[in-house]
């Protein structure tokens, strides 16, 4: 598990890249190539890796700071000022230019989309997905404590039956019209489990074993191969939740192998501080680059122009919110 964390930024690093590619290939006409379009074609497993470091970070801190004693207060303030500080910055201007260039109607319908945007109501009630990952880490991070207090408390039974119960719950909500909307982010609250329960002591000292490894190898390539048919079709051969509920074990087996293999990597060290501010930017860029036709401008150039300009933004942004954070400490 200590390999695992001391490599954690590079992994961030990679799996910001890995989404930013994901989203470009399912936006620009590319030509097949074998591996290659089948390993971008399931970037979405990026965003479960992220989760899953959440979950398990958290739950490593919330033990070193025993917040349960202390009081959660400090947890939330640190958490959402982590997450919310980016997401203004760059989704304040953003949903602005949407709610002129993307809404239609007169200036009230267009602020009432402006506000429905970000305060995520849009997602939520109508499935816009645009930032979905911040709404979904912010809904983790509430219903953090009571998973890990239930976790702490109760044995490794227990913590499966709950593991169970969201996973049920994840594809119940593909057949609700209520919460259909928002499933990407239920799929997910599995992952984010499995990380909480990760950073306990039940799996703090165990090691892989060399067969462990070699079904992790299998597990990871033969779901990867079969998702990656699915993302690439048309059609979707498996439906949307069992897509995602498939990433679980893919995801899982690539922390079991990234734990025994790699090594930091200072450029994507880099990236992997600035990763919420890459994916918040990234996203929001693809909506201009399509309305002002650049996509179309710049065809295959936007695999390394996209990144670029999404690296040199989130560098600025960064800025930002450190100069902010420091008026807000001499305040």
């Amino acid at each position: 598990m200590s390999k695992l964390l001391e490599k954690r930024n590079s992994i961030y690093g990679a799996c910001a890249l890995w989404v930013i590619l994901f989203h470009t290939q399912r936006r620009i006409p590319t030509p097949y190539i074998p591996v290659i379009s089948n390993i971008i074609g399931i970037g979405n497993i990026a965003v479960d890796i992220f989760f899953f470091f959440s979950g398990l970070c958290l739950s490593l801190s919330a033990s070193k700071h025993d917040y349960a004693n202390s009081g959660w207060g400090n947890y939330f303030k640190r958490r959402f000022t982590r997450v919310l500080l980016p997401y203004l910055i760059i989704c304040i201007p953003f949903y602005l230019w949407a709610a002129a260039f993307e809404s239609s109607g007169s200036f009230a319908a267009r602020a009432a989309a402006f506000f429905a945007n970000i305060s995520s109501v849009s997602f939520w009630l109508k499935g816009t997905q645009t930032t979905w990952f911040v709404y979904g880490i912010l809904v983790f991070y509430i219903v953090f404590p009571l998973i890990y207090t239930f976790v702490k408390n109760r044995g490794i039974v227990q913590s499966g039956c709950l593991l169970l119960g969201f996973v049920l719950f994840a594809v119940l909500t593909a057949y609700l019209p209520i919460l259909n909307n928002s499933m990407i982010v239920w799929a997910r609250l599995p992952i984010f489990t499995i990380g909480v329960i990760s950073g306990t002591e039940y799996f703090g000292k165990i090691k892989p074993t060399k067969p462990s490894l070699i079904i992790a190898a299998a597990v990871a390539v033969s779901l990867g191969w079969l998702t990656s048919v699915s993302e690439l079709s048309e059609t979707f051969t498996i439906p949307q939740v069992y897509r995602l509920l498939l990433y679980i074990p893919i995801t899982l087996s690539l922390m079991l192998l990234l734990s025994q293999f790699g090594k930091k990597i200072k450029i994507l060290e880099w990236v992997g501080g600035l990763s919420l501010e890459v994916y918040l930017i990234h996203v929001t860029m693809l909506h201009p680059l399509k309305h002002y036709g650049v996509m179309d401008a710049v065809g295959y150039w936007l695999y390394i122009i996209l990144p670029a300009a999404a690296l040199l933004s989130a560098a600025v942004v960064w800025m930002i919110e450190k100069w902010l954070l420091k008026q807000g400490v001499r305040a």
